[in-house]
């Protein structure tokens, strides 16, 4: 199996919406894939408000320190620059904990057809549509095929 790059990671973290598609209508508990990919979505969410806050912190930075000029190590003597590497060693266990989750995922199986949804709805996510145009198009169909057999209730 391909490893999962910290690009596909990145553009992954907009799983959340996607995620935000699937009903819990039954208790999530019913279902643990469910709650695997509820701590995924969750996950996802603080990554992307992780990388908000390093990009707000590191053009603060260049506003106000001449970050881009500075050498690697005057970036790393700059104390208000800790902040910038407090965030960046968070979004890294972040992303650890992402494809600790995904490899879990592999070995739950669905019990319910929202938690079929929703790990499709996380591997469309993480494959690279660029890479795998095809391949991830059909993803994305079977997904909106397996939600329009769903009962309307």
């Amino acid at each position: 199996m391909a490893r999962l790059s910290r690009r596909k990671l990145v553009g992954g973290m907009s799983a959340a919406p996607w995620l935000s598609d699937v009903g819990l209508a039954r208790p999530p508990a019913a279902d643990p894939v469910l709650v695997l990919c509820g701590h995924y979505a969750d996950l996802v969410r603080h990554g992307e408000t992780l990388l908000r806050r390093w990009s707000d912190r590191e053009a603060w930075l260049g506003k106000h320190r001449d970050w881009f000029r500075l050498s690697d190590d005057e970036q790393k003597r700059l104390p208000e620059a800790q902040v910038l590497y407090a965030i960046d060693a968070e979004y890294e266990r972040c992303t650890r904990e992402c494809v600790r989750v995904l490899r879990r995922l592999r070995n739950v199986p669905a019990v319910t057809a929202e938690g079929a949804i929703a790990k499709l709805s996380i591997a469309a996510e993480a494959i690279e549509p660029d890479d795998y145009p095809s391949a991830h198009r059909v993803l994305l169909s079977a997904i909106v095929d397996l939600r329009a057999l769903q009962p309307r209730g």
